[in-house]
């Protein structure tokens, strides 16, 4: 059923590729200049993190083991386990990537139901030309389920297990697109159980149903399981740090996500009440915008309040997150329209509003017509925005290295460095530098020589005090030289040992991977 489903729609592709070629066109532009970004990209921590584990690891349990401290699910770190099979160079990590993003964002040009001048504007977005496709995240595989989910949504007529499969890898892929598989799923039962009110009929029949809801269980229980920490994990505070009881700021900075997340300009500040409380107004407003803009698409609505408030709410209790987080609220808007082209209009929310005491009916009517009026406008304004603040983020990629690690291995790669006794500080800093010197480094932090970061109990933060002892220490046993490899100014006296820096490096988006080499010797 499902390989039937999928040989249909490679055939309607075929067919629909011919009116196309205006799509093709944009699509070709966005896939080199996302190249261009992607391979003048310098790689942070967060991404190499995931290849040093897949590079690293001993085995596959050891990989499986180490995969758990991460804090995500398991699919995106299968695909680099996989690709490191074929080679160490993380540039294949990259380029894989980088086919995944114009994958998901092909699926949007091509069949997405918007105007041509909104599917230009939303592919050269903020969240599409730069934190979906230039940083090597797991972010971008999640949308690329989101969007084929959104092309055979159709199928459900016949079907569900072909959606109940998108969802299953849906959800382990990341944590918010957990959370978007789960509402999507909920909508789709939802619109089951009242489709007689819906005149919604299917084909597919009970055994059908159980089938899709235990793959989708399958994978739903499976991406949880990844995504609890282990009882040593210090990852975001552990499986123990959830914020239970009331707190108003946190509750404003939440709310400010929407805003965040639709408009990358005016950005509030997290550590102003006053830029707050006023963006909060906003968010809602826009909130608000959105679910009129819905309210004659019950289904399409249902699953919009579904996806984002359960990653507002999952923002409030662990994780404020940055953009490339709680932008998935820009996504569910940008689904939620996708998948309301698939209904007609219906009166059934608007007649029970009719029906409210008149003072509040009449505010009702005027606030949908001030809508209806002007949704159009306010799509543009958004989509514009976007490609504002995209067009700075690619910008300042290509000008300023988003890390400092790809120079600075550079740089002991030429000067024949790497022979030396490599020690690296903080390590989580220091990480992606041996993933671009495929050499494990001498992390204080473990006392070990290692390449990934594992935050466990047993890791621990060192003083500058501290590190000259070791690195005595180390110098007496080994009577070697010492590249010290340190993000920040190392300004502690080492009165039985030469130092020398090397080299600074301090050209970075991201504040803390910028660094210091200092050559270390003993005093003769």
């Amino acid at each position: 059923m499902i390989l039937q489903q999928l040989k249909f729609s490679m055939l309607s592709y075929f067919k629909l590729k011919q009116n196309k070629i205006f799509e093709l066109s944009f699509l070709a532009l966005f896939a080199i200049i996302i190249l261009i970004g992607t391979l003048n990209h310098a790689m942070w921590r967060d991404e190499l993190n995931g290849w040093l584990i897949a590079r690293d690891s001993v085995s596959f349990v050891d990989f499986f083991h180490n995969i758990k401290y991460e804090g995500h699910p398991l699919l995106w770190y299968l695909c680099l386990w996989i690709l490191n099979q074929l080679t160490p160079n993380p540039l294949a990590m990259q380029i894989f990537h980088w086919l995944i993003a114009t994958g998901a964002f092909a699926l949007f040009m091509l069949f997405a139901p918007f105007k041509r001048l909104q599917k230009i504007l939303f592919l050269f977005g903020y969240l599409p030309l730069y934190e979906y496709s230039l940083i090597s995240r797991n972010y971008s595989i999640g949308i690329l389920f989101v969007f084929l989910f959104c092309v055979f949504f159709p199928s459900r007529y016949k079907s569900y297990l072909l959606l109940a499969l998108i969802l299953a890898l849906m959800a382990n892929t990341n944590a918010y697109c957990l959370l978007i598989s789960l509402a999507l799923a909920l909508t789709l039962m939802i619109e089951y159980a009242f489709k007689n009110k819906l005149n919604y009929e299917t084909k597919a029949n009970i055994y059908n149903l159980v089938y899709a809801l235990i793959l989708l269980g399958i994978g739903i229980i499976i991406s949880v399981f990844m995504l609890l920490p282990p009882g040593d994990s210090t990852l975001q505070g552990g499986a123990d740090q959830w914020l239970f009881q009331f707190d108003f700021n946190r509750l404003t900075q939440t709310i400010t996500r929407i805003w965040r997340s639709y408009i990358l300009v005016l950005i509030p500040s997290d550590s102003k009440p006053t830029d707050l409380i006023l963006f909060s107004f906003l968010s809602l407003g826009l909130f608000g915008f959105a679910i009129t803009i819905l309210i004659k698409k019950p289904i399409a609505l249902c699953f919009y309040l579904m996806g984002s408030l359960q990653i507002l709410l999952f923002t409030y209790l662990k994780f404020l997150g940055s953009q490339r987080h709680y932008g998935h609220l820009y996504i569910i808007l940008i689904t939620a329209l996708w998948i309301a082209y698939y209904y007609p209009d219906s009166d059934v929310i608007v007649k029970y509003l009719a029906k409210l005491p008149a003072q509040f009916s009449r505010m009702w009517l005027k606030w949908f017509k001030f809508v209806e009026l002007h949704k159009q406008t306010l799509i543009m304004i958004i989509l514009w925005l976007q490609v504002i603040a995209g067009i700075v983020a690619f910008s300042r990629d290509l000008i300023t290295p988003y890390s400092a690690s790809k120079a600075t291995a550079k740089f002991i790669q030429e000067n024949n460095l790497t022979t030396n006794l490599m020690i690296g500080t903080e390590d989580f800093a220091v990480s992606p530098i041996s993933g671009y010197l495929n050499q494990k480094i001498y992390y204080p932090e473990t006392q070990s020589l290692a390449s990934y970061v594992l935050f466990t109990q047993e890791r621990k933060l060192i003083s500058d005090s501290d590190l000259m002892l070791e690195i005595n220490q180390l110098i007496n046993q080994q009577n070697k030289p010492i590249l010290l490899i340190i993000n920040r100014e190392f300004h502690q006296p080492l009165f039985e040992l030469n130092i020398k820096l090397l080299a600074s490096f301090r050209k970075a988006f991201i504040y803390n991977e910028k660094y210091y080499l200092y050559f270390i010797t003993p005093k003769k």
